[in-house]
């Protein structure tokens, strides 16, 4: 047992040596405090972003019949307040017989069991946060706070289009593309309640339009897609190459090379969190991968990117000592998390702030300048124009090819795919460099040579 205080826990961590006695990596690592009987601090493998969860639990009851409680998580929790609760509890159980766990699921549900909507939303965080990656679930959070304020209160199973229709329109108002995403969440949110019978069945009350109606017309959103990207024919790659090389030369010390940074996005097609969050654990150095951990839609679609000889040397050039011995994130920013460790950059300030708008970005009339993630769809375009398919381009940027069953590419296969396709644009980038930007896909041999080998039919 430990006597604990608040500065204590901020300073414990996931200790990667602990093993079960099978040798396995445990659910979970526990302190017991010494001043409340029962109560102690559980803590859970950090995540891809590399925290760990810390969570206030009780065991409660006799030596045979032992329970367990989930007061709440430090941080949402203090240490004093835990204490407290875990006092209530123990009083109530052991004095007046009131089991928590029973008590708790009585006092969010009423007599026939409805929930509100605000215990709905919240009931849908616990089961679907843990696999979303974090920028997803703070995105959803966002969407939830819309809904609660004006509806959290309302039985959910009462909940009718005519409640949320007038949050989707004020939204819609504010901000079109995040009227569409608000009423993405909901819908989600109300299809996983019918399925898991957490309310009856019902009509979706975010399903405001039924289709092309004229009369719901105005429930109706405008989903533009970007298709900005680096345009080689107007030799747009080699231009920024040029602008960033002028902010590189500046000698700032705690600047990152952005000539770097975007030719690492071609070269993985990764989104723009995905790479700015990206860690030195996640590289396998031996067979040269590195692994997108916490993707979008989190790490249930996580996959692995081929690292070409260009990309692996970039990496390299990120630090002085040697790149297998380096921890935490690849692009540092200046703030810490709870262990004092530096977390990644939030955003590429000088990208948003000053390169952007120089007069020397490639701007394009309809879509403006270059972005972060334009890199990752004028990868995909140098792969289109070198005449890899559908499915391999969709491959090399990491999503589940359409209309293809599982064994149609086997994990290796996917593998020398993905590999094929890096390797092609680093000769994009090579030959962007030697100034043969806007001829680099004239010559028929050059858009042929990365297609995919024909395999021969065998016998079946």
């Amino acid at each position: 047992m430990v006597k604990l205080n608040d500065t204590k826990i901020s300073k414990l961590k996931w200790d990667e040596s602990k093993r079960t006695a099978s040798g396995k990596v445990p659910q979970f690592q526990w302190v017991g405090d010494a001043e409340v009987g029962g109560l102690h601090l559980r803590i859970y493998p950090p995540k891809a972003n590399g925290r760990s969860g810390k969570v206030f639990w009780l065991k409660y009851g006799s030596s045979v019949d032992r329970h367990i409680y989930r007061i709440g998580a430090w941080g949402e929790w203090t240490l004093a307040d835990a204490r407290d609760e875990a006092r209530k509890i123990r009083k109530g159980f052991y004095d007046r017989g009131i089991d928590p766990n029973r008590a708790k699921q009585k006092r969010i549900q009423d007599a026939n069991g409805r929930l509100t909507v605000e215990e709905l939303v919240e009931a849908y965080f616990q089961e679907k946060a843990p696999v979303w990656a974090d920028s997803y679930t703070s995105n959803n959070r966002g969407h939830a706070k819309h809904l609660v304020a004006i509806c959290g209160s309302q039985y959910a199973e009462e909940l009718t289009k005519d409640d949320v229709a007038p949050i989707f329109l004020r939204i819609k108002q504010d901000a079109p593309s995040q009227a569409h995403l608000f009423r993405g969440f909901g819908k989600g949110v109300f299809d996983w309640a019918v399925d898991w019978k957490r309310v009856p069945e019902m009509p979706n009350p975010f399903v405001l339009e039924r289709g092309n109606s004229p009369a719901k017309s105005q429930y109706k959103t405008e989903r533009r897609a970007r298709k900005r990207h680096l345009e080689y024919k107007k030799g747009e790659a080699a231009q920024l190459f040029d602008l960033l090389a002028d902010y590189d030369s500046r000698g700032r010390s705690d600047s990152q090379s952005y000539r770097t940074i975007v030719k690492l996005y071609l070269l993985t097609g990764w989104r723009s969190t995905e790479l700015r969050e990206a860690r030195y654990e996640h590289i396998d150095h031996d067979q040269r991968t590195i692994r997108n951990a916490d993707p979008k839609g989190g790490e249930l679609n996580a996959y692995t990117t081929p690292l070409t000889v260009m990309a692996y040397a970039l990496l390299e050039s990120l630090g002085d000592d040697h790149i297998r011995f380096r921890k935490g994130p690849i692009f540092p920013g200046q703030a810490r998390d709870e262990q004092g460790n530096l977390k990644s950059l939030t955003t590429w300030h000088r990208w948003n702030k000053l390169i952007c708008k120089d007069e020397r970005m490639p701007v394009c009339p309809t879509e403006g300048h270059i972005t972060i993630h334009d890199l990752r769809r004028s990868a995909i375009t140098y792969l289109q124009a070198m005449s890899f398919t559908v499915e391999e381009r969709t491959i090399f940027k990491g999503s589940k090819p359409s209309g293809l069953t599982e064994g149609t590419y086997s994990q290796a296969d996917r593998v020398d795919i993905s590999q094929r396709c890096c390797e092609a644009i680093e000769t994009c980038i090579r030959d962007i460099e030697n100034g043969k930007e806007t001829s680099m896909f004239d010559q028929k041999t050059y858009t042929m040579q990365w297609k995919t080998p024909k395999k021969s039919a065998g016998s079946v």
